[in-house]
C-alpha cells in the first residue's frame, strides 16, 4: 500500500525540525510507503528533507522530550528521589524520582503539527490520513521514516516501538523495536520490553536507595561515637 503528496512549499529540515524532539513509545498499527512530490523550488542554503518515507502509524503509549547537553543527547530530565525523615529513629519515607518533561498525546499533537489545528500532521502533508489520527482518532499518530535509512520489513503490526523525532516534528531520527535483540535503553537495563520511563525511574531509585542506605549507616555510626 502506498500514498503520495504534492507539496508546493519549503520542505526543509530548517523549516520543520526545530526544537529538541521527542521520544515516543507506542504499538505499531500499520506502515506504508509515502512519497512527497515537491512542486516548489527549494533553497540551496537549507537541508531539503527526503521525499520517500515509511509512514509509521502507532497507538501512543507515552512520550518525553529529548534532552541535550553540548550537542550530545543525555537521559531525559528527572526529579531527584528524596528521603524524608519520620520519627525519632530517623527512618525514611521514599519519594520516587519522576520524569520532568513527560508529554501527553494532546501536547505531542500540537507540537508536531506545525500549527495545523485539530491534526497531528502539518497542513498538506497527508491530509487524507488526518481523520484517522489524533485528535480525531484518539492516540493514533503517523511518523515518517526515511525509506533509505529504515526498512519497513523489520516491523509488523503489534510491535512495541520507540521513535525519536528530528526536532519537534513527524520526521524520524531513529526507530527501534523494543525487544531483547535491540540496543540498550537509556537506563542500561537489559529488559527492553519495559517502558523507558519505568526503566529510567528504576535506575534513579536504585541510586537514591543506595545513597539513603549509606546515609542511614553513617547516622548509626555517629550514635555509637
Amino acid at each position: 500500500m502506498s500514498s503520495s503528496t504534492n507539496y508546493n512549499q519549503a520542505f526543509t529540515k530548517e523549516r520543520f525540525c526545530g526544537g529538541d524532539g521527542f521520544i515516543v513509545e507506542g504499538i505499531l498499527q500499520k506502515h506504508n510507503i509515502h512519497t512527497v512530490f515537491l512542486q516548489a523550488k527549494q533553497s540551496l542554503n537549507d537541508t531539503v528533507l527526503p521525499t520517500r518515507y515509511v509512514a509509521i502509524t502507532i497507538e501512543f503509549d507515552n512520550a518525553v522530550k529529548r534532552n541535550w547537553k553540548d550537542g550530545v543527547e543525555i537521559p531525559p530530565k528527572m526529579t531527584r528521589g528524596t528521603a524524608i525523615t519520620k520519627g525519632y529513629l530517623n527512618k525514611f519515607d521514599r519519594v520516587q524520582a519522576t520524569l520532568v518533561d513527560k508529554v501527553n498525546a494532546d501536547q505531542l499533537s500540537t507540537a508536531i503539527s506545525d500549527g495545523n489545528k485539530n491534526s497531528s500532521l502539518p497542513l498538506n502533508f497527508h491530509d487524507d490520513a488526518i481523520k484517522n489520527l489524533h485528535p480525531n482518532k484518539k492516540n493514533y499518530f503517523e511518523f515518517w521514516a526515511d525509506i533509505e535509512k529504515f526498512s519497513h520489513k523489520i516491523f509488523k503490526s503489534g510491535d512495541e516501538v520507540r521513535i525519536k523525532t528530528m526536532g519537534d516534528s513527524i520526521f524520524v531520527d531513529s526507530v527501534v523495536k523494543m525487544d531483547s535483540n535491540n540496543i540498550a535503553n537509556f537506563a542500561g537495563d537489559s529488559n527492553l520490553g519495559d517502558s523507558f520511563a519505568n526503566n529510567i525511574m528504576k535506575r534513579y531509585d536504585q541510586i537514591e536507595s543506595n545513597n539513603q542506605q549509606q546515609q542511614e549507616e553513617e547516622e548509626d555510626d555517629d550514635e555509637w561515637k
